[in-house]
């Protein structure tokens, strides 16, 4: 099922490529390359670093998974494919996935130029735990 996955997205299945699938398939969360890389070797699949930039570079643009940019300025990718919006903890750096219904958000189109591809909208506070430590 996987190297179809790849394949319907233009991909060739290769091995690293099908543990980085494994690894999305079986989690949800938003990770930094270095903690994918953790994942894999304490699961005993390691890939190489490059290689795992790489193919979380291809798979960002091929819609398999989502880069988006955490707290602190780090490149995280997101495994959930569906249209959501994200609370943001300010103090730990803590992402949570919501679903919201919003208003049409495309700006105007008159005058800007833009072709707008995407559109997301965070909500950044402090989540339970912090709260609870304030």
């Amino acid at each position: 099922m996987l190297q179809h996955l790849l394949e319907d997205h233009g991909l060739r299945a290769t091995q690293p490529r099908l543990r980085l699938l494994e690894f999305f398939a079986g989690t949800r969360g938003h990770f930094t390359p270095e903690e994918i890389f953790g994942h894999l070797r304490a699961q005993g699949q390691p890939i190489s670093i490059a290689t795992l930039y790489q193919n979380l570079r291809t798979f960002s643009e091929h819609g398999l998974v989502k880069e988006m940019i955490g707290q602190e300025g780090e490149v995280r990718y997101d495994t959930n494919m569906e249209p959501h919006s994200h609370m943001v903890c300010v103090r730990c750096g803590r992402l949570t996935d919501i679903h919201v219904e919003l208003p049409d958000l495309r700006p105007p189109a008159q005058g800007h130029g833009w072709l707008i591809m995407q559109t997301r909208v965070d909500f950044h506070g402090l989540c339970p735990e912090c709260q609870a430590r304030a």
